[in-house]
């Protein structure tokens, strides 16, 4: 699942390489770069960055409404695994949020794995 979105993650975001990353969906993915690279994500998380917050808002949510999201309990545990909890910050509006579900529904979906 892990690899799943990961791959999904970098056929997704190059679809607005290089002329479209002011996209807001583009931009409302950024965080998701942190699970990619477990070193950007230790840095990012040293300095409370607010891409990190974002993430851990996002991964924190799903965890808290796991009952409507019960497709992402292995997705989760794989981030666990790889010690990425989810905290709760309230930096992720509700709209990003519902934003993030989306795409990570279509990622889950196969929608951009190739």
């Amino acid at each position: 699942m892990y690899r799943i979105v990961c791959e999904s993650y970098e056929n997704y975001k190059n679809d607005f390489l290089p002329n479209n990353t002011n996209d807001y969906r583009y931009i409302v993915t950024k965080p998701l770069e942190l699970i990619l690279d477990l070193s950007l994500y230790e840095k990012e998380k040293g300095y409370n960055t607010i891409n990190y917050q974002k993430l851990e808002d996002f991964i924190y949510l799903l965890r808290d409404n796991i009952n409507k999201h019960p497709n992402y309990k292995s997705f989760l545990w794989s981030l666990e695994s790889r010690g990425i909890y989810g905290e709760n910050y309230g930096v992720l509006s509700k709209e990003e949020y519902n934003e993030l579900v989306k795409i990570m529904n279509m990622f889950l979906k196969l929608s951009y794995w190739s």
